[in-house]
């Protein structure tokens, strides 16, 4: 092993000359290099060669604690051992926290003592400076992390707050740290998170994905909302459990979410529910239906001689009633009713909660309200349109929604046959 480079920064002789007797005990495993004053213990530094500092905090040039931070000015890295003759506990601690890793009293150690504390002090040293360039690499990753990252306490107050959540929230950390975490959450779900934020705490559990926790919602400094996905991780301090949180901003992302949702489930012309999606929703409610009990009724529509209408009027007329057709099932229905386009002129109404009389009552109302309309044609004249329908309740012994649309398809067949423009009920 190749020897321990001591610095010793001591002006009297005769301590200098006890400190190289003691060092000296353990043959060839110390070189000593002696510097009188701090100006030539900084010339020495400059050489880099050192691996330890003991240094005498009275000096001819510097006196006091002041004398240890000129030394790690120099040499940030290097392990340093104060030799003081105060045997004072208060002083040994101020010298360790401007920046010493030991203290020795002089005339109160022995060749051994001297050797261990040294050894300690480059191993302690050493683990400082890798802890050290574990916070600046976590320091580095928070600052430049995309998403925002927000530290709290037991009470909920901010203790950080990276760059991506002060862009994220409209906040300097300067304006939050310290702060209760409610400044960033609507007033509507601050206690809802902070039972969230306990249960959590009492699972024993480390982290929780963003997967794992339902949607938050963030308020911004201006006030607005914005929707969020939230990753919690909780770890003890000196100071009490500490709670991190990664916030992303998903507002986008929900918004492309429901945009790809509409598209999978509606028809590009007409924004009615598509065949897939219409019947998903009537299979649902059948067997809802055979549950709980409680009346769904189908009505089955098709727009009257609608081949006459698009060679007289052209396509784009024919999509226009269609359209029209829509916009009109949709006024006389309500929120949880549905109407869908099974295939060309061919639609269907989901009434929920009607029977087959509640939906003979509602499908009159469409078919009248439908024959009042005009459509617009591209030669600038009007047109309008009838419907023949047929309705059908669901039974609680149907086992698919195609028994029920069948029946009210049958009876749409039987308004055709008895006339057209009209609504017949299916036996």
């Amino acid at each position: 092993m190749l020897p321990i480079q001591v610095l010793l920064v001591e002006d009297n002789p005769g301590d200098a000359r006890l400190v190289r007797e003691l060092l000296g005990e353990e043959e060839g495993r110390f070189v000593v290099d002696h510097a009188g004053s701090l100006g030539a213990a900084c010339e020495r530094l400059s050489a880099g060669t050192s691996d330890v500092v003991l240094l005498d905090l009275s000096l001819p040039d510097s006196q006091g604690f002041g004398t240890i931070s000129s030394i790690r000015a120099r040499a940030s890295h290097l392990p340093l051992i104060v030799l003081t003759g105060f045997d004072d506990a208060d002083f040994a601690v101020e010298a360790v926290k401007a920046g010493a890793q030991d203290f020795l009293v002089k005339g109160q150690f022995e060749g051994g003592t001297i050797r261990r504390a040294i050894r300690y002090a480059i191993t302690r040293r050493s683990l400082e400076e890798r802890v050290r360039l574990s916070e600046e690499r976590l320091k580095g990753i928070i600052e430049l992390a995309h998403d925002g990252i927000v530290v709290i306490d037991e009470g909920h107050r901010i203790s950080l707050f990276n760059p991506a959540a002060e862009r994220l929230f409209g906040y300097r950390a300067d304006e939050v740290l310290g702060r209760s975490l409610d400044l960033l959450l609507p007033e509507r779900s601050r206690q809802v998170h902070r039972r969230h934020v306990e249960r959590f705490a009492g699972t024993g559990r480390g982290s929780s994905a963003m997967t794992e926790r339902p949607a938050v919602t963030g308020l911004r400094r201006d006030g607005t909302e914005f929707a969020a996905e939230v990753s919690i991780s909780h770890f003890a301090s000196p100071g009490g459990r500490l709670f991190t949180a990664v916030v992303r901003d998903t507002t986008d992302r929900r918004r492309a979410e429901e945009e790809l949702l509409r598209l999978a489930t509606t028809d590009a012309l007409t924004g009615a529910a598509n065949r897939r999606h219409f019947l998903e929703r009537a299979e649902l409610e059948l067997a809802r239906l055979r549950r709980y009990g409680g009346p769904v009724s189908l009505v089955m529509l098709d727009v009257d001689h609608f081949k006459r209408v698009n060679d007289l009027h052209g396509h784009a007329a024919g999509d226009a009633a269609l359209i029209l057709l829509v916009k009109s099932c949709r006024c006389m229905l309500r929120d949880t009713d549905l109407v869908g386009r099974l295939g060309g002129e061919e639609f269907a109404l989901l009434l929920v909660d009607a029977t087959d009389q509640d939906a003979l009552r509602i499908a009159e109302r469409v078919r009248r309200n439908l024959a009042d309309l005009e459509v617009a044609a591209d030669d600038g004249t009007g047109f309008g349109i009838t419907v023949s329908m047929g309705v059908a309740g669901c039974r609680s012994g149907d086992t698919s929604i195609e028994q029920p649309l069948g029946r009210a398809d049958r009876a749409l067949y039987h308004a055709k046959a008895t006339g057209r423009d009209r609504t017949v009920v299916a036996p």
